[in-house]
């Protein structure tokens, strides 16, 4: 795919992305609901807090513990909320596709989808869940076909998002 192809789907897909996933509103706490602290991830997203998904860059993903372990941690409206800001932002950065695809797929080498994942998974309303679908054709039809992107990409297409 050329970079103007990408370019021209990457701004359609933002907009989706935009019109899929509410800006209000913004989640107050972000423990699972046994309430276990995990103090890193406590650390890592105070500064998500009180921020509107629209306002949190990929230097915010990136300065951070992995987007799994926040995932992991916190409760699945939190990171529902916040994990279309990193799919904007690597739409802007292909070069962090990784982190999404963190963000988005189960946990484990062969990303089985266990309990945790399910749960997040079946968090998402339809039209965010086929942003998400658009998002992860995007990055497998962009990268490299053995590359770990379009393979965590192929995985999420292959019935963990639709």
């Amino acid at each position: 795919m050329d970079s103007n192809e990408y370019t021209r789907r990457a701004a359609k897909l933002q907009s989706a992305i935009r019109a899929a996933f509410a800006v209000v509103p913004i989640p107050s706490d972000h423990r699972r609901d046994d309430g276990t602290p995990n103090y890193e991830v406590d650390d890592d997203v105070q500064k998500f807090f009180g921020r509107m998904w629209t306002e949190i860059s990929l230097d915010h993903w990136i300065r951070s513990i992995s987007p799994s372990a926040i995932r992991r941690e916190s409760n699945s409206d939190f990171f529902k909320y916040y994990s279309s800001s990193l799919l904007v932002a690597v739409l802007q950065d292909s070069d962090y596709s990784y982190l999404a695809l963190d963000a988005l797929l189960p946990d484990n080498p062969k990303y089985e989808p266990r309990s945790e994942w399910k749960e997040f998974r079946t968090s998402f309303a339809v039209q965010q869940a086929e942003a998400i679908v658009s998002f992860l054709e995007l990055i497998k039809e962009s990268s490299a076909p053995d590359s770990a992107e379009w393979h965590g990409a192929d995985a999420g297409l292959g019935g963990l998002w639709n």
